[in-house]
């Protein structure tokens, strides 16, 4: 088990030997009935933690943490060792480490960065995880606090496990403690627990060190937090997983300036007449998404069927109505009667094909429109373009790679309008698409501005910058501030 090295002041003990083989060395924390002192084992030399719990009736049930413990193998949860007793008392050996309890590491604000409450908290959040999955039922924590969590140099260990109950059928819980400020409604209320009883308190934690935290960024963190704490359960998320998901994303914008400032949920593609290129470049931007690991799912609207077609040319995976090839994830237009489950958090890329009309009703973070550059297409074009103009968050784009046509698009309509190159695979992101579509994610402002006749009508050449992924940085954090 770990413990912490600072915070409260330890009680020191001299010349106690428990059994024969542990030498008690100091007291370092109280519960109600119990007392946790480490110990020195005589012959190995080594460090162990002991509980001792009082044999009273209102407080020998906690004896049944041993029992929960020994059933649990994770690396970040204490390892049982041995259970003694004597007329008066338990005693629960277990697993110590030295470290810090996340309740002393707050006191030190500046500690508290934007990626130490990500790496901690998904820490966290990967044990109770783990908890929820045990077979045959899922194992609630029900105490969770910052007091119980301990940072060491191994990364995060979750303590304490005297309240934690397995889920029955009718999803009551075993005893009814816990701390209040952590403590979901309907357990404190009625006695209930469910999964979104520990997900209500990894809330709160969240919401605890983003408080706590001296980093502005932090805040960007709290919209998870609000929606882990509802007061119903089914506003909250509704697994562990879900929870992590939104995490991730949202730590994914944060490192990525091209959707900090406006984070994109929703974008509409349209072309200006049939077989205009729009499905090809709204596969192509999500296949890119994707690659860039910002969540991102294609979604057929039109009545055509093009994807099923795709799907049935192969080289597709199929998972719960979700069909992948390499970066691109979508959806098939199934027709009515049949919804499929998105991604929690994803970016939805909604093809309209031509029908603009019905595109421009729905609201979305971008309006693309995709303009045809053959003659027997710029009639269409500028028709299409006359029934969109002043839509919000529109963004322009020319097919087929004719800037010539693009220009002159720009300069009637005093618009920027990009240029797609000549392509003739959606699935594979070519060095000139990833140029257009980075550099028209970077340009977006949430808006026109309001002098869009720019010099760059057509793609622009943006450095590629390759940086290295959140997940290989953030296990340095640590390291670095325990050095």
């Amino acid at each position: 088990m770990l413990f912490p090295k600072y915070g409260k002041e330890r009680k020191v003990i001299h010349e106690i030997l428990w059994f024969g083989r542990y030498r008690v060395l100091s007291e370092i924390g109280q519960g109600a009935g119990s007392t946790t002192y480490l110990v020195r084992h005589q012959r190995l030399g080594e460090y162990r933690a002991v509980k001792r719990i009082s044999k009273q009736a209102e407080f020998a049930w906690q004896i049944r943490e041993a029992d929960i413990l020994n059933h649990l193998k994770h690396p970040q949860i204490p390892t049982v060792y041995d259970i003694e007793e004597d007329d008066e008392y338990y005693y629960i050996v277990e697993e110590y480490a030295e470290g810090e309890s996340l309740e002393a590491v707050m006191l030190q604000s500046s500690f508290i960065t934007l990626d130490f409450i990500y790496h901690t908290i998904a820490e966290v959040a990967d044990i109770l995880e783990y908890l929820h999955r045990i077979k045959p039922k899922p194992l609630i924590y029900q105490d969770l606090k910052a007091e119980h969590v301990i940072i060491g140099k191994g990364g995060v260990k979750l303590i304490d496990f005297g309240i934690a109950s397995f889920l029955d059928e009718t999803g009551e819980k075993f005893q009814n403690f816990g701390t209040p400020e952590f403590c979901a409604p309907e357990k404190s209320r009625y006695g209930k627990i469910s999964l979104q009883t520990d997900i209500y308190s990894l809330g709160k934690l969240l919401e605890k060190l983003i408080l706590s935290s001296a980093d502005e960024k932090s805040q960007g963190l709290m919209h998870i937090a609000d929606k882990a704490t509802r007061a119903e359960e089914a506003e909250r998320y509704l697994t562990i997983a879900q929870f992590k998901s939104a995490l991730i994303q949202q730590m994914q914008f944060s490192e990525n300036p091209v959707y900090q400032k406006h984070l994109l949920r929703k974008i509409i593609v349209a072309g200006s007449q049939p077989r205009v290129g729009a499905t090809h470049f709204a596969i192509s931007l999500t296949t890119y998404l994707n690659q860039q690991k910002v969540k991102t799912v294609y979604q057929e609207k039109t009545p055509y069927k093009t994807m099923q077609k795709l799907i049935q040319s192969g080289g597709f995976a199929e998972e719960d109505g979700l069909y992948r090839r390499g970066n691109f994830v979508g959806i098939p237009k199934y027709g009515e009667g049949v919804s499929v489950q998105l991604p929690i958090d994803a970016i939805e890329v909604l093809d309209y094909g031509r029908d603009i009309a019905q595109a421009a009703l729905v609201k979305a973070d971008m309006f693309v429109l995709v303009l045809g550059s053959r003659k027997w297409e710029q009639d269409e074009s500028y028709l299409a373009y006359e029934k969109v103009k002043g839509s919000e968050n529109l963004v322009l784009v020319c097919n087929y790679g004719d800037s010539r046509l693009a220009k002159r698009y720009a300069a009637d309509w005093k618009e920027r309008v990009y240029c797609f190159p000549l392509d003739a695979e959606p699935f594979c992101l070519t060095k000139e698409k990833e140029r257009l579509f980075g550099g028209m994610l970077a340009k977006r402002k949430g808006g026109r501005e309001n002098n869009p006749f720019k010099s760059h009508w057509n793609r622009r050449k943006y450095p590629g910058k390759r940086r290295d992924t959140f997940s290989s940085r953030i296990g340095k954090l640590y390291d670095q501030r325990l050095r």
